[in-house]
């Protein structure tokens, strides 16, 4: 009796590595990702339908990825495949695959700032206002975005504040509050919004 439930209790606990194994298998990882989005392409999909279906796809499989995957996924390509992606939408697909990512890319921004120590935090905020203020490369690439999708504009603005305010720890908050005030004195620029 005893002997046949030790064989049960093996059995069972290698059912639950096999399924542990398999979900982790299945589970999206940085490398994936990238792959995913090397050959990823929307030049020859001309339904809009099946359009956004790969934009949501898209959409899922970095709101599955860890923050630490996530930062891996910058980390691994000279070029963030999530830019070129987004530079291959319409405005209307911009805003669409914005709806479906923000809230948890925001989250996961904040998750990030959360666990670095608080001198990578300052560093950061410190090279992102220095951008922010003399960086005029990326100028027409903001005018470009506000001109032609302000709505875009103002809900990532909205969702960032938002994710700022209600996922950063206090200590979080503090660091970066240089920063969300540079932001909002750029929107009040760009058109006296928020």
């Amino acid at each position: 009796m005893l002997i046949r439930g030790l064989v049960v209790l093996v059995i069972i606990w290698a059912a639950v590595f096999g399924v542990v194994k398999l979900a982790g298998s299945m589970k999206p990882t940085a490398s994936k990702v990238n792959r995913y989005l090397t050959k990823f392409s929307l030049a020859e999909v001309t339904d809009p339908e099946e359009r956004l279906k790969k934009i949501d796809e898209v959409a899922q499989l970095l709101n599955q990825l860890e923050v630490s995957e996530l930062n891996k996924l910058r980390e691994e390509m000279e070029v963030d495949p999530r830019r070129e992606l987004f530079e291959q939408l319409s405005p209307e697909e911009q805003l669409y695959f914005f709806e479906k990512r923000a809230g948890r890319a925001f989250e996961q921004l904040m998750q990030s700032f959360n666990e670095m120590e608080r001198d990578e935090r300052k560093r950061i905020v410190e090279r992102a206002l220095s951008q922010m203020q003399n960086d005029d490369n990326r100028r027409p690439q903001r005018e470009r975005l506000e001109e032609e999708n302000p709505e875009l504009v103002d809900k990532m603005a909205e969702a960032g504040f938002k994710a700022y305010y209600s996922e950063a720890d206090a200590e979080t908050k503090i660091d970066l509050a240089p920063l969300m005030e540079e932001m909002q004195r750029a929107m009040s620029r760009m058109g006296g919004r928020r």
